[in-house]
């Protein structure tokens, strides 16, 4: 009996463990995006020149500006790239200083000044995730309410 017990605890042990944790790529894709904010803001501050990030729905993309002003995709940069987020996870509620932005709004990260702190939603039907940017130039992902539409 007590091998059956010992069998039966092994056995369920290994069963979860390949289960796939269904946030896993929800946590990976929130963190993945929070370094390239981060990094952004780096580049943005190191060169002079302001970049922005928009997202909507599964993909978000980086922009520039260009020599008349203008913002433009930045399609070419291996770090970046426009990106599509795996099935079923997409992109939420943008804030920045408690504004809420539309869909496809530019998140601007300024050159020349102390970054405005904003709060980007990110989630799929297993959780919900927050990137957030801080004054400090900080980006960090919590877990919690994201105000992701389904």
């Amino acid at each position: 009996m007590v091998v059956l017990v010992i069998i039966g605890i092994a056995l369920a042990m290994v069963t979860l463990q390949l289960m796939p944790d269904n946030r896993a790529a929800l946590r990976q894709e929130s963190d993945k995006l929070a370094l390239l904010l981060e990094n952004a803001q780096l580049q943005a501050q190191a060169s002079g020149r302001p970049l922005a990030w928009s997202g909507a729905a599964s993909h978000y993309y980086f922009w520039k500006k260009d020599d008349y002003n203008d913002w433009v995709r930045i399609e070419d940069d291996p770090l970046f790239r426009p990106r599509d987020l795996p099935d079923g996870i997409q992109i939420g509620q943008l804030r920045v200083e408690e504004i809420l932005l539309k869909p496809g709004d530019k998140l601007l990260l300024n050159a020349n000044s102390i970054p405005l702190p904003y709060t980007i939603g990110i989630g799929n039907q297993y959780g919900n995730m927050r990137i957030v940017g801080k004054s400090t130039g900080e980006v960090a992902t919590e877990s919690g309410e994201a105000h992701v539409q389904p």
